[in-house]
């Protein structure tokens, strides 16, 4: 299981809105599935989570199972799977004094579990990039 925490200068709901809503400003151009750094990330309430590059190619990037606004996002996650063997990302957002402490919760399910051991480290780093950028888009 891998936790990653960082604090955000900013209420839940408007860090909240950040990470959903402006995903594509922050979200590390390295880190981009398609191999294109412009294209568009979208994280939407109606379940999708997907890559656009900008000659239009999709890359599904996972699949929302719950959306409880401003609190929590719970995601299946095909980064380095499959929709057929997903892992689980579970980020909640949670009042922290005049801040927002946003965790990232990510781990195998059981249909992605033999795949977890090898992929882990690889998405341990990559949250560590992914949530700097988070930070970095409020400075």
């Amino acid at each position: 299981m891998i936790v990653k925490s960082v604090v955000l200068p900013l209420s839940a709901a408007a860090a909240f809105q950040l990470f959903t809503q402006k995903i594509s400003q922050w979200w590390p151009a390295d880190r981009r599935h398609s191999q294109d750094p412009t294209s568009e990330i979208f994280l939407l309430e109606s379940g999708r989570f997907y890559e656009r590059s900008g000659d239009g190619r999709e890359v599904e990037l996972g699949h929302v199972r719950s959306w409880d606004f401003p609190s929590r996002i719970l995601l299946d996650f095909f980064i380095a799977t499959s929709p057929e063997q997903p892992t689980q990302v579970e980020i909640t957002f949670a009042t922290l004094g005049r801040g927002t402490e946003v965790t990232v919760v990510h781990g195998p399910k059981p249909s992605s579990e033999a795949l977890w051991t090898q992929r882990a480290p690889r998405y341990e780093r990559s949250w560590d990039a992914v949530l700097a950028g988070l930070v970095q888009a409020t400075a």
